[in-house]
C-alpha cells in the first residue's frame, strides 16, 4: 500500500501511517540537546502500550547530565575487554574501545528501559511483549516529533554494571537500551521492507 492510499481512511490513519513507516534506526545525531519535556511525553506515550491485566512491568530509567559520561566510560571499559578477550592489541583495543565511548557520549538522550520480571511464566512473557510495545510507542512518538532513534540491546546494553548504574533492581530485565536525538545533517538509513503479503495469509 503506498502513502497515497492511506489518506483514504482518514488524516489521523495517515498521521499514523507516516510515522510507522518514516520511522528508522539511526544513530549519528546532531548535538542539539532533547528537551526534557520532550522526553517525559514520549515515555507518557509508552506505558499506553497494550498490556495485560494491567501489571505495568515497564521501567524507564532517563540517563542524562553526568549519567551520560559514566555510560560513556563504561562502554569504553566494555568494549577494551572484550577485543583484548577476542585478541586484539592492546593499543588497537584502546583505540576502537576511545572510539567506540566516543560515540555514545555524543548521543543526546538515553532512556534504559527494563521489565520487572514477574515470577509466572505465562505473565512474564506476556510482560515483555507489552515493554517491547512501549518502546515502540516511545519511538514512533520521537519519530512523528522529528527525532531519530536506536533500540540497542548489545553488550553495553545487557552489562549489570549499566543496571546497577541506573538503579535496576535485580529482579529487572533489560529490554532496550534507547538513543534519542535530533539526526545528524545527511544521514539517511536504508528504507527495505518485505511486502507485508509475502507474511500473510487470509483464512475464511
Amino acid at each position: 500500500m503506498t502513502e497515497h492510499n492511506h489518506t483514504q481512511f482518514g488524516a489521523q490513519f495517515a498521521a499514523v501511517a507516516a510515522a510507522i513507516r518514516d520511522r528508522r534506526t539511526i544513530k549519528e545525531f546532531s548535538d542539539q540537546p532533547v528537551p526534557h519535556e520532550l522526553i517525559t511525553a514520549l515515555i507518557d506515550l509508552a506505558i499506553w502500550a497494550p498490556n495485560h491485566k494491567l501489571t505495568e512491568p515497564w521501567r524507564f530509567y532517563v540517563i542524562d547530565g553526568a549519567g551520560r559520561d559514566r555510560v560513556s566510560e563504561l562502554a569504553r571499559t566494555l568494549r577494551y575487554k572484550k577485543l583484548l578477550s577476542t585478541g586484539a592489541e592492546e593499543s588497537v583495543a584502546a583505540r576502537k574501545a576511545a572510539e567506540f565511548a566516543a560515540d555514545w557520549a555524543k548521543v543526546p538522550a538515553i532512556v534504559y528501559v527494563t521489565q520487572v520480571v514477574a515470577p509466572d511464566p505465562f505473565v512474564e512473557r506476556e510482560d515483555y511483549g507489552a515493554v517491547c510495545c512501549a518502546v515502540q510507542n516511545l519511538m514512533l512518538g520521537a519519530q512523528a516529533a522529528g527525532l531519530a532513534s536506536f533500540w540497542g540491546t548489545g553488550d553495553l546494553a545487557q552489562a549489570r554494571p549499566l543496571a546497577d548504574l541506573v538503579g535496576a533492581g535485580e529482579n529487572e530485565r533489560m529490554v532496550g537500551l534507547i538513543r534519542l536525538g535530533y539526526a545528524a545533517a545527511g544521514v539517511k538509513a536504508p528504507i527495505k521492507r518485505t511486502s507485508a503479503a509475502k507474511f500473510t495469509r487470509w483464512v475464511e
